[in-house]
């Protein structure tokens, strides 16, 4: 058992049992709101996916005693562990999809948890109106977790796991300030500032006209920018504005940066006003409310602001069909999509910041080749950013671009054209969960068996950020090796 346990897969039982316990909070308290808003018919499931969830939670705390102490979490190991996480986390709601028995086939299930559980929002179901309120609330809750703990992995517990770690502003307070000190003060902090988010969001929703349960599920949804909704029309389905406003809001609080809004509570508004990602942000939103609401789209203001938002923090929630309009607004939306959120929040993406980066070294390129002599250095916020970090940011611009392709090429479905393709690989890869078919956009999608398994994989990359998911399959894969015998040199044969 030691062996087995040796270098990065010793690091491994903690992250997948605390995924377990997560898994297994999440499957149980679904089937709680089953057993108390499903007729009788369901009564026996919702049983069986509370045992489920109690096991989970059981295995996951007996894992995470067993973790070895004695090792030093490298980069790479931290990485492993993110995924080892959302992997455990994943495997309870597959179990519990399974054990509902209201979705078709498997690979239809693996495709519903992965797109719930990354965030990304595309779906199998044609009416999710049809499904129990245990799984309706399911499908909401487990973006909100694992949003939940893209958050606290990013900000406070194993910053390395996240790739773009180095994107993250570097003005943090001091002492007790700062948002994460200790582990436990980033799980107290993270937690505070999402479900304040969260919960403002369920009083906004219920204000503006949702009933409770809808305004419960729709604001977990906006909150971590999951984009799973309880009508195929999403938003659109109420029909209210001050619903869509308040989406709005919602979405692009998501969007923001965790580390922002903290400096705004203590005070650092100096740090939060020269924060070169927000103001980027704040324009892009400005920006693209302006060039979708008068570039012919035929949209209202309200409308223009949800999918302005929606696309930008990567939520994929949407009231209005903006793709019968003005194709110059559906070029806007598809680029803001693809640069995706900030730093430090729960949506995906390219990121701000890297954009960012990339403007200011374009900028610094032009620079020396009028003036060859000159020296200049990249500067964020004022701070001085390492070439090292630069190249890293350089690094994954071109595993985001031939992901982006590959996915274009192996989901090819027959039945979409070039544009629809494509806003599909785009809708994946930034889980936004949206994909542009001719005049109309949808996140249900009707897909062979092979393509709903490469598409979730398409997924896992996107949230993941890439690089964890590639090491941690060469990790994987070395770790097998190890297990090999091996033929000792200068033995006898």
């Amino acid at each position: 058992m030691n062996n087995l346990l040796k270098g990065t897969a010793g690091l491994l039982p903690l992250p997948f049992g605390l995924g377990l316990v997560a898994g297994g909070i999440t499957v149980t308290t679904s089937s709680v709101v089953g057993l108390v808003a499903d007729d009788d018919s369901f009564a026996t499931v919702r049983l069986f996916e509370t045992a489920l969830g109690l096991v989970s939670i059981i295995i996951g705390l007996a894992l995470c005693k067993v973790q070895s102490t004695d090792l030093r979490v490298s980069r790479a190991g931290a990485m492993s562990m993110f995924v080892a996480g959302w992997v455990a986390f994943n495997t309870v709601a597959i179990a519990s999809f399974l054990l509902s028995g209201e979705l078709g086939s498997f690979a239809d299930v693996i495709f519903e948890a992965v797109s719930a559980s990354t965030t990304t929002g595309f779906t199998t179901v044609d009416d999710p109106q049809q499904l129990s309120f245990a799984l309706r609330f399911l499908r909401v809750a487990m973006p909100w977790v694992t949003g939940l703990g893209v958050l606290l992995v990013s900000l406070g517990v194993l910053p390395a796991a996240v790739a773009g770690a180095e994107l993250l502003p570097e003005r943090p307070l001091r002492g007790r300030s700062k948002i994460a000190t200790t582990s436990m003060d980033a799980f107290k902090n993270t937690l505070g500032l999402y479900g304040l988010l969260t919960f403002a969001l369920v009083i906004g929703y219920a204000f503006a006209g949702m009933g409770f349960f809808d305004a419960l599920t729709y604001a977990l949804s906006t909150a971590s920018t999951g984009g799973m909704s309880n009508h195929a029309e999403s938003l659109g389905h109420f029909n209210n504005e001050a619903i869509e406003w308040v989406a709005a809001a919602g979405m692009a609080a998501a969007g923001g940066n965790l580390l922002v809004v903290w400096w705004a509570i203590k005070g650092r508004f100096g740090s939060v006003f020269k924060s070169t990602e927000l103001r980027l942000y704040i324009s892009l939103i400005l920006v693209g409310f302006i060039a979708v609401r008068f570039s012919g789209s035929g949209l209202s203001s309200s409308d223009s602001a949800v999918a302005v938002t929606s696309m930008l923090s990567t939520t994929g929630l949407r009231s209005a069909n903006w793709a019968a309009g003005s194709q110059f607004a559906q070029a806007i939306l598809l680029v803001a999509a693809g640069i995706g959120a900030m730093s430090g929040s729960v949506g995906s993406g390219f990121r701000q910041a890297r954009v960012a980066r990339i403007a200011l070294e374009v900028r610094r390129s032009l620079q020396n080749l009028l003036t060859p002599t000159r020296t200049s250095i990249v500067r964020i916020d004022g701070v001085a950013v390492e070439e090292r970090s630069l190249e890293l940011t350089y690094g994954y611009l071109w595993m985001h671009a031939f992901t982006l392709a590959g996915m274009s090429v192996l989901l090819f479905v027959p039945a979409f054209d070039l544009l629809a393709t494509l806003s599909f690989a785009l809708g994946i890869v930034s889980n936004v969960g949206v994909l542009v078919d001719g005049d109309e956009i949808a996140q249900h999608v009707e897909l062979s068996g092979w393509s709903k398994l490469v598409a979730s994989f398409g997924m896992l990359l996107g949230r993941l950020s890439i690089y964890p998911v590639l090491l941690t399959i060469g990790g994987f894969f070395r770790w097998l090796n190890r297990l090999k015998p091996h033929k000792v040199i200068g033995a006898q044969a």
